[in-house]
């Protein structure tokens, strides 16, 4: 019963570190709070992260050449176009421009590693590949970011729930 019980808390950790929005900022100290031990729960939240950046990356093309897409596109478009009109519309920055400036910033590197605390690693690759970053290098970026921020993550909630745990 014992194996089953960790079994399956491995398996959540995996299901929620591919959540977008919990990434591994959340998933990691809960695996650590649960009493899991800290590298396991490390290897199992970054391959629960990074599954599906890969996934992301490698159908974003394909989910671009659907009809859903390509209506939706169709519909913002006029959408937007209608809205040009407005005087107020011209001083705001759009969420696409917004990112793109942080992109053609930073560029890459940069937007793969604020990505997990600021867009969330998913939602960073999607912005990413729409600004026409390399699928190879989006892939290589995003892995590098999370391989660091597992790290980053797993020492640092290792240390503060033992440091925590000390207290009481």
């Amino acid at each position: 019963m014992l194996v089953f019980e960790v079994l399956w808390q491995y398996i959540l950790l995996f299901v929620m570190a591919a959540t977008p929005w919990l990434e591994i900022l959340i998933v990691i100290p809960i695996g650590i709070a649960l009493g899991l031990p800290p590298i396991p729960v490390a290897i199992v939240s970054f391959i629960g992260n990074f599954l599906p950046i890969v996934l992301i990356v490698y159908l974003f093309n394909w989910v671009q050449q659907t009809n859903w897409y390509v209506r939706r596109k169709k519909k913002k478009e006029i959408k937007k176009q209608e809205q040009s009109d407005d005087a107020n519309n011209d001083k705001k920055a759009t969420k696409k421009e917004r990112a793109s400036a942080i992109f053609h910033k930073y560029g890459l590197p940069g937007l793969a590693i604020l990505g997990p605390i600021v867009t969330g690693i998913h939602l960073a690759a999607i912005i990413a590949l729409s600004l026409k970053a390399n699928k190879s290098k989006t892939t290589i970026w995003m892995g590098l970011s999370l391989i660091l921020w597992t790290i980053v993550i797993t020492v640092g909630s290792f240390y503060s729930i033992d440091w925590l745990t000390g207290l009481f």
